[in-house]
């Protein structure tokens, strides 16, 4: 089903609450990195700790999808955000006040994550419900919102705590999020979701007055097991009774022909309601959609890859020479990127003609390969991995664009709510793996780039197995053609 009203303005409005949100939300968790060189002095703990509370709040951010996907079955997508709203800014707000690693454990990693993932999750898949025809450029614009928060906040956040100490500025932080409050309210309902509510309304409406009808049948039906020994004067009540019980039928509207009407209403929707109402079965189709199995299996490869540059990227740079703030600019300068393959992953998927499988594809691969550049010795300098980032986020920012559209191309445009709650999920295994083993691996080899080529490794390795998805696809062509060519029609002799 798509929605036909690609006109509407507000879907405007829609598009820019996303993109603010994800500005918000995706700035605080890339710039969770710039916290790690403060709360390594302040904390004694070591880095696969540390990186892990970041690890897991990027990891709730992304993997609680089926949670949000669950509550925006439940109550109206602006409820969730609003509810995300909450979370996160409590969260926030109760950071600066935390005295050890296990209460920002909680706070930031727990809480924040949930919080912001149900911010995410139904701002984002709106913004994909508003528009048919230009759903990518729509949801390329919103995603780019990501990207410019990456730009922003990491030099924002070591602004501030140059100026008022890292708790000082998470108070800061805690306040600008508190506009996720405005933004989630602005959030409403896409044409296409008033339609199905109002069919979802209407067939209840349907279903209470052919119960009513139905319990007058009953009654009817024990007046006459209760009167069959009567004489055959009594009978005529009843006969007066049932003629009464049809004129109460028909004016309440449920004669014959409107039941006969109910009964084509509630088969023709039968199908679109069980998908809206029932989870399980909901699972169980996409989990026989094969090419969206193994789309899921990349996400975990690509988001475990792609998290450890810009979680583990401003200590690695720092041991590398690099100063504070140059280490804050140099992850702007990979969101930087990140914002620009953005809104280009929303044009280009927009193109009719370009397979946007195989545009995901290669810049999967093209991220893998250009996260090879960011360890090497040559590319240490502020130009040389300024012009790294700047590739690598904008391959980064085309997977973001694309994510939604390739989606919505796998499963369909009735199952990307549901899709994309359990791809989160998967964004955030890779999210929450990503970090530990890689300071882990970091500390085991004493080389921090060996993390490093591990996560490009693991990135190119996703895209490759993308490849299987058309070659599926092909084999499932090619044993239907045999199949139909098969058949032998047998014609009679005379």
């Amino acid at each position: 089903m798509a929605c036909r009203k690609v006109d509407n303005p507000w879907g405007l409005m829609i598009i820019a609450s996303a993109f603010w949100i994800q500005f918000i939300s995706f700035g605080v968790a890339t710039s969770f990195g710039v916290y790690i060189v403060e709360l390594l002095r302040h904390f004694d703990v070591g880095l696969p700790f540390i990186s892990l509370i970041g690890s897991i709040n990027i990891g709730l951010f992304l993997g609680a999808g089926p949670l949000a996907s669950i509550m925006m079955r439940m109550m109206s997508y602006r409820k969730v955000c609003l509810l995300g709203a909450l979370l996160s800014s409590t969260g926030l707000i109760a950071l600066p006040f935390t005295m050890n690693m296990i209460f920002l454990l909680f706070f930031y990693g727990i809480l924040t994550g949930i919080g912001y993932c149900l911010l995410y999750v139904p701002s984002h898949t709106m913004s994909g419900l508003y528009y048919d025809k230009h759903r990518s450029l729509a949801t390329g614009v919103a995603t780019a919102g990501s990207g410019f928060g990456g730009i922003v906040f990491p030099n924002l956040v070591q602004f501030l705590i140059d100026e008022f100490g890292w708790r000082g500025s998470l108070l800061i932080v805690a306040g600008i999020n508190l506009n996720t409050f405005i933004f989630a309210a602005l959030l409403r309902d896409s044409p296409l979701q008033r339609q199905q509510k109002a069919k979802e309304k209407m067939i209840k409406l349907k279903e209470i007055k052919r119960n009513d009808s139905s319990q007058i049948e009953r009654e009817i039906l024990l007046t006459e097991e209760s009167t069959s020994d009567s004489s055959p004067q009594s009978q005529k009540p009843i006969a007066h009774e049932i003629n009464g019980a049809k004129e109460k039928r028909e004016s309440n509207g449920t004669g014959t022909n409107d039941l006969e009407n109910e009964n084509l209403l509630t088969n023709e929707s039968s199908n679109e309601n069980v998908k809206s109402n029932s989870i399980l079965l909901v699972l169980l189709t996409l989990c026989r959609n094969v090419p969206f199995c193994i789309f899921v299996v990349n996400n975990i490869l690509w988001n475990f890859g792609t998290v450890i540059p810009l979680i583990l990227g401003p200590e690695y740079f720092t041991s590398v020479n690099f100063s504070q703030t140059e280490a804050a600019t140099l992850i702007s300068i990979f969101s930087g990127g990140s914002f620009v393959g953005c809104v280009l992953g929303g044009l280009i998927g927009n193109i009719p003609k370009i397979n946007r499988l195989y545009l995901f594809i290669s810049v999967n691969l093209a991220v893998g390969i250009v996260g090879l550049f960011i360890p090497l010795e040559i590319t240490h300098t502020m130009f040389g991995l300024g012009i790294v980032g700047i590739i690598w986020g904008t391959m980064f920012g085309l997977l973001l664009g694309l994510l939604v559209v390739v989606t919505a191309d796998l499963v369909g445009i009735q199952y990307l709510g549901d899709a994309m709650g359990f791809l989160m999920l998967a964004n955030g295994i890779g999210c929450v793996a990503g970090p530990p083993i890689g300071g882990w691996i970091g500390e085991a080899t004493d080389s921090p780039a060996t993390a490093f080529y591990f996560s490009a490794v693991v990135i190119i390795v996703g895209g490759l197995l993308m490849l299987f998805i058309p070659l599926s696809e092909r084999l499932q062509n090619q044993t239907k053609r045999d199949s139909d060519f098969s058949v032998e029609v047998t014609v009679p002799e005379d």
